[in-house]
């Protein structure tokens, strides 16, 4: 679980690469030449961010050519027509059902073993999926013009706006159709309602520990040398004694919870020698232990089961002496009397043993495990969940599991307006590690938390954003480089709603940023825009490579800025394009970037683990890393 934690927070490097993009000092805009432009008029004060969309025909092209990107021209000139009868809510329920199988004998044909076309299947397969269950269900119940318009305009805003966009100002009108839905329409609503759930309302972030990790993360290893001295049987027993003991995990199967046995592996040797008149018996003991706990995590807490513990002890009588040593028959008579009455009494020394045993290492072990567990409980609801709850970003879900060799744990975080995730990609389960997988909404409902809306300067972004994720790993979090000059001169001025989103699309994060800009010194306004800034993460040759955004023609074009207020002109599209490449080329100064793939955990006790980024990819909305 610790492991899991630390994982979440290494993906807070994606938001420090945000911030990158948000530190350019003001001379990046004071070394502008573009003429002075200022806003047509400014924004009502009850703000429609939907008010500029294209018509429905227009957001299907451009999601069938984004689609289209990833899998080929040839590809395109079959799945624009195809897509526009599918969402055409003219067209006829046949034909657009027609629509829908051919789009499924299209991706048929895609190559499961490439990587693009892979992602590509499953982005088609999830918006036919929900098109269809819809139109087959307004075709059966003769649904009345009403209800076609809540459902048509339900498949549209989800299956290719969000698709596409990602924007919560998409989500919060699709989530208000599906609430309709379901008040008006219940009908319609149960035929479509079982698609939606798989496609938009699964976890969004799923963490899969390996037996030999979590076994890591809770082993320990003591030895204890002791004295004895108690009375047994009427003897006074004195002597020493050592135990070692090795603590490891076993994971267990169950579909309801994550459960594991912490097990103790132990072994007491002993060396005593029992006094009672008037004979002193030797002995040496070898007791092998173990001890069982069974433990469960349901994704918010740890519980527990009382711990059983099977002793196998067993004692040797090596010698004995008597007070008649030395005295010629009468001594070895003796001593061979004493050995022979310690030897039948073994297995009642044995039973006292393993009872003594019992009733030492088992209340020890309880409330050792106990106070671990407490701490632990009380770090996860006290820090981490109260700190998320605090954001509006403790997870509304969970789910949580476990095999004969791993334990997985799921939850969903978004707003309560939003979408969340469909399943992920599938990746094997590592042998030796933990595989945690991320859906882009997780990342988005992160960012919707730190409110970046209306004018701030580049040091309150800053500033919020290291003061959200010190508050959750308390920890000093700095993006700034000492004895930087803080920008007082220029300032973002993002859209109310969605001012920063992210796609994770293949091999690359999209920072989507709907902002304009202030120059205060100047007092220049740069209308706002929206910009598409692409940043490549990938893992290669043993090293997680950043790779910056182009700021060549084709580049700089890439970023698709696209005017979202007043009156959109020429000139303020190269104004925003010179804007861009201004900030990317401070920020991006030296190419590709290596990151170490390598990260420290701390175990406590200042010990430390290092897990290796093994595994690293970006598709269809998913990061997916595992560390071994």
């Amino acid at each position: 679980m610790k492991s899991a934690i630390v994982s979440v927070f290494r993906f807070s490097g994606v938001v420090a690469l945000f911030a990158l993009f948000l530190t350019t000092d003001a001379r990046a805009f004071q070394a502008l030449t573009v003429p002075t432009i200022s806003y047509e008029e400014d924004p009502e004060p009850a703000f429609d961010p939907l008010e500029n969309d294209p018509p429905v025909v227009t957001r299907v092209a451009r999601d069938a050519a984004h689609l289209s990107d990833l899998a080929g021209e040839e590809l395109g000139k079959k799945l624009t027509p195809l897509l526009g009868t599918l969402f055409d809510k003219a067209k006829s329920d046949d034909d657009r059902l027609k629509a829908a199988a051919e789009l499924k004998s299209l991706v048929a044909t895609l190559d499961p073993l490439d990587r693009r076309q892979e992602s590509v299947s499953r982005q088609i397969t999830r918006r036919v999926r929900l098109a269809e269950a819809a139109v087959m269900a307004m075709k059966s119940s003769a649904a009345d013009e009403d209800a076609r318009d809540i459902v048509n305009d339900l498949i549209v805003r989800t299956a290719v706006d969000f698709e596409y966009a990602n924007r919560l100002a998409h989500t919060e009108i699709a989530r208000k159709l599906y609430d309709d839905l379901r008040k008006s329409h219940p009908v319609l609503y149960t035929a479509i309602q079982q698609v939606y759930v798989q496609d938009y309302f699964n976890y969004n972030l799923h963490f899969v520990v390996s037996e030999p990790l979590l076994s890591r993360m809770v082993s320990d290893f003591r030895s204890q040398t002791g004295g004895v001295a108690e009375c047994i049987l009427g003897a006074w027993v004195t002597g020493t004694q050592v135990t070692d003991t090795m603590v490891r995990a076993d994971v267990r199967p169950s579909m309801t919870t994550a459960m594991f046995d912490i097990m103790v592996d132990g072994r007491t040797i002993s060396n005593t020698q029992g006094r009672k008149h008037p004979a002193v018996i030797y002995t040496r003991g070898n007791h092998p232990f173990n001890i069982v706990k069974t433990t469960y995590f349901d994704g918010q807490r740890l519980t527990s089961s009382p711990a059983n513990m099977d002793v196998r002890p067993n004692n040797r009588t090596v010698g004995a002496s008597t007070k008649f040593d030395g005295i010629p028959i009468i001594g070895p008579i003796a001593r061979d009397i004493a050995f022979k009455e310690a030897v039948k009494k073994k297995g009642e020394a044995d039973a006292i043993a393993a009872r003594k045993m019992a009733n030492q290492a088992l209340p020890q072990f309880e409330r050792e495990i106990g106070s671990k567990f407490e701490e632990a409980n009380t770090n996860l609801q006290n820090n981490l969940m109260a700190n998320l709850r605090k954001r509006g970003l403790e997870p509304g879900q969970y789910s949580a599991r476990s095999s004969e060799t791993h334990i997985a744990v799921s939850s969903r975080t978004v707003s309560p307006i939003a979408l969340a995730a469909p399943a992920p990609p599938t990746t094997p389960a590592p042998r030796r590690g933990v595989a945690v997988q991320m859906h882009e909404s997780s990342m988005n409902a992160a960012i919707e938390s730190l409110d970046f809306s209306s004018q701030m300067s580049p040091v309150q972004v800053i500033s919020r954003i290291e003061e959200a994720l010190e508050e959750l790993m308390k920890k000093d979090v700095d993006f700034r480089p000492e004895g930087a000059e803080e920008d007082d001169k220029t300032d973002f001025d993002f859209e109310p709603k969605d001012g920063i989103r992210v796609r994770f699309e293949e091999d690359q994060v999209v920072f989507v940023i709907r902002t304009g800009f202030y120059q205060k010194d100047k007092d220049r306004r740069i209308p706002r825009h929206s910009f598409e800034i692409p940043v490549g993460l990938v893992l290669r040759d043993g090293q997680l490579k950043l790779i910056p955004p182009e700021t060549d023609t084709k580049g700089i074009l890439a970023i698709k800025p696209q005017a979202i207020e007043g009156r959109s002109s020429l000139r303020s599209v190269i104004q925003a394009r010179s804007i861009a490449k201004e900030l990317l080329d401070k920020i991006f100064k030296s190419g590709p970037v290596n990151i170490d793939p390598v990260v420290e955990i701390d175990m406590g006790d200042g010990a430390r683990m290092k897990l290796r980024l093994t595994t690293f990819r970006i598709t269809d909305g998913w990061v997916t890393a595992v560390l071994q």
